[in-house]
């Protein structure tokens, strides 16, 4: 199996290879930036990844990463390639993350699920790198600056096609990334109709507005279970995110009690997404200060998580936060 759990052949169709590479350079303008593969597999994404940038990739099976190197050393490559050995969800920026998020959601399991919170979260991301890192292979731990990148030490492009049991978690910390400055992904159809949903759509949730709150994501194109072999089960989706400039919620590695906050607020307001937004917030909010809230951005009372904008999601956020701070 490769790091993004297809089998040895054919994992990336041709279809796929083409118009990654297209939408990656029209959308995200990567002339000036690395990109970062997560998955090389037999090499075929990657050899034309290579001819818009540098390309860095990972790849968690051994064989494959054998395979790559013998097959890329008889071809005059049109970037620098580096390959790295390892397993992207144990490199330090996503231990430490893991480690952050673990903290939070010890506290949430102890506070009684009655009593009000707080919008700041006390969490803190910790910096575990020196201990990791002696854990990683030398080659993989030279490459690494654990202290403000997950996968690269300059600005970079994420490209994979990422299996259903971790393309969430990957994106989420690819969204946390300082110097990921967007991707281009693809993952089952249900896994990025989340991720690129608008307000009003029965998908919209807690990951539409977080993804939302960092940049423009949008869904590029399906990609039919058909044109892999063995066919899946189930039908792929390509999508794309820009990072702003500006986002909502900052840098993580210096604001992560922010976004821990404002992904908990996420949480509160989908948990029950048939029920009333009001009815899950005031479980863990002054339900009086959110009824001003909401009369204030002209919410109805009875609106659902799923018909709130990420706008108003920033707002509310931003008048909890405020009223903690004073």
């Amino acid at each position: 199996m490769t790091q993004n759990g297809a089998k040895h052949s054919d994992e990336y169709p041709l279809e796929m290879s083409k118009s990654s590479s297209l939408h990656t350079s029209q959308n995200l303008q990567l002339q000036s930036l690395k990109l970062v593969e997560i998955g090389v597999g037999l090499g075929d994404l990657s050899i034309r990844l290579l001819g818009i940038a540098p390309l860095l990739s990972y790849e968690i099976d051994e064989a494959l990463c054998s395979f790559v190197l013998q097959r890329f050393a008889k071809q005059s490559l049109a970037n620098h390639f580096d390959l790295i050995h390892a397993d992207v969800l144990s490199l330090p920026f996503a231990l430490a993350l893991q480690k952050c998020e673990s903290k939070e959601k010890s506290k949430e399991g102890k506070a009684d699920d009655t009593t009000k919170t707080d919008i700041t979260s006390t969490a803190k991301y910790e910096d575990t790198s020196e201990k990791i890192r002696e854990q990683l292979d030398e080659k993989s731990a030279s490459q690494i600056s654990p202290k403000s990148s997950w996968l690269a030490t300059s600005p970079y492009i994420l490209i994979s096609n990422l299996p259903y049991y971790i393309a969430t978690r990957i994106i989420l910390i690819a969204l946390k990334d300082p110097l990921c400055k967007g991707f281009v992904v693809m993952t089952q159809k249900e896994v990025a109709d989340k991720f690129c949903a608008s307000s009003g759509d029965s998908e919209f949730c807690a990951l539409s507005v977080l993804a939302q709150s960092v940049g423009d994501i949008r869904l590029l194109f399906s990609v039919p279970k058909e044109a892999f072999e063995p066919m899946p089960k189930v039908t792929s989706s390509v999508f794309s995110l820009r990072k702003g400039q500006e986002s909502f919620l900052g840098d993580f590695t210096k604001s992560s009690q922010r976004w821990l906050s404002f992904e908990k607020m996420l949480k509160h307001a989908f948990v029950s997404p048939r029920k009333k937004l009001l009815s899950n917030l005031a479980r863990h909010y002054d339900k009086k200060q959110l009824e001003e809230i909401f009369a204030t951005l002209d919410m109805p009372s009875h609106s659902r998580a799923h018909q709130v904008s990420t706008q108003k999601y920033h707002h509310i956020f931003t008048k909890l936060e405020r009223t903690h701070d004073e």
